[in-house]
């Protein structure tokens, strides 16, 4: 088994402690021809020094990154011109321990002193990258830089960051993850090479979560609609069916009469330190839920989980709500707002 790095803090580039790292994680589901391109480009020795991997949350960009970058540093691929190093090799082993002098990972830091994540990538994190490149490689090959997320960094980290790519040394590979690549300056898009990543698509979903957990198909299927076709968040979902997927449907079911006893249990729960992953998800699926709610009234055509919540709203104001409880979240995420109240609030003006 791959030896985990000795880290008790939270990561900001994992997705929940019970979920694997994308660095100890070693198939990638769907992404063939992104994962071809670069392989054919590295047995052409025509590999470009920066990649902009981008795509939603939980659709695989970490995963297929760890891949590329355990073939540059030498792992050896089970496959001849293919990026599948075996968890067993030697090079994938020190990536995952974090113990490879050839590989810089620039993530939002752990505030020891708060006890909480960074909320951003400061410009001293970055600071990192050009000291990591002027210096010679330990074992005088490559040298790997993974930004996870660019979308992370404040605009003076990001122009710290635009000076390497501009002025790369020789065997230097930058691999960019983004979420968002369209609100990335222009001038850190151009100096990469994009990789975007499609959606998977469902039966392929089916099949490969069916193998990863017990749930139900009810929660598997609410989970492949929730996710847009995004494996990690998938599998997140599922993961925490009990958690968010259960609580969701129950709260969807209640209407065409709301129940302010459900909204306030769901809320003392969810406002739990211990909970503060489900209560991300819980946002994200109610955002996702709203969306299709809005898209069924206009069209007919349910795409959302389980089944629709039965009131009568127009679609220009189920649209209205959801961007309402996209501020709401916004401003309890940015003034550190009470949690319970929050969402107590938010649950009681979907059936308004």
């Amino acid at each position: 088994m791959t030896r985990a790095p000795d880290i008790n803090y939270p990561e900001a580039d994992r997705a929940g402690n019970d979920i694997l790292h994308p660095r100890n994680v070693f198939s990638l589901l769907g992404h063939s021809e992104a994962e071809e391109r670069f392989a054919r480009l590295y047995w052409q020795n025509k590999l470009h020094h920066a990649w902009l991997i981008s795509g939603p949350t939980g659709i695989g960009k970490a995963t297929l990154a760890y891949r590329m970058i355990r073939r540059v540093l030498g792992g050896v691929p089970q496959t001849e011109g293919h990026l599948d190093i075996p968890e067993a090799d030697p090079i994938a082993q020190r990536i995952s321990s974090l113990g490879h002098g050839d590989f810089l990972l620039i993530r939002r830091p752990y505030d020891h002193k708060t006890k909480k994540l960074r909320a951003e990538i400061p410009i001293s994190e970055t600071r990192k990258i050009s000291n990591f490149f002027s210096r010679k490689p330990s074992e005088g090959g490559w040298r790997v830089c993974l930004i996870d997320t660019i979308d992370e960094m404040n605009r003076n980290a990001t122009n710290a960051a635009l000076k390497t790519l501009e002025e790369p040394p020789e065997k230097t590979l930058i691999i960019l993850l983004s979420n968002a690549p369209g609100r990335l300056l222009p001038t850190i898009r151009s100096r990469c090479l994009s990789l975007p990543l499609r959606p998977v698509p469902q039966p392929e979903m089916q099949g490969w979560l069916g193998k990863h957990t017990s749930v139900g198909n009810e929660h598997i299927e609410a989970a492949i609609k929730l996710s847009g076709g995004a494996p990690g968040m998938a599998l997140a979902l599922v993961e925490h069916a009990d958690t968010v997927l259960r609580p969701l449907k129950n709260f969807m079911a209640e209407f065409p009469r709301s129940n302010p006893v459900l909204e306030h249990a769901l809320s003392d729960t969810l406002s739990l330190q211990k909970s503060q992953k489900d209560l991300q998800l819980f946002w994200d699926c109610l955002d996702k839920s709203l969306h299709a709610q809005a898209v069924y009234v206009a069209t007919g055509m349910w795409q959302g989980p389980y089944r629709p919540i039965a009131l009568d709203k127009t679609p220009d104001a189920w649209a209205k709500l959801k961007d309402e409880l996209g501020r709401i979240r916004r401003a309890q995420e940015g003034l550190n707002m009470n949690k319970k109240t929050v969402l107590t609030h938010a649950l009681s003006k979907v059936g308004a």
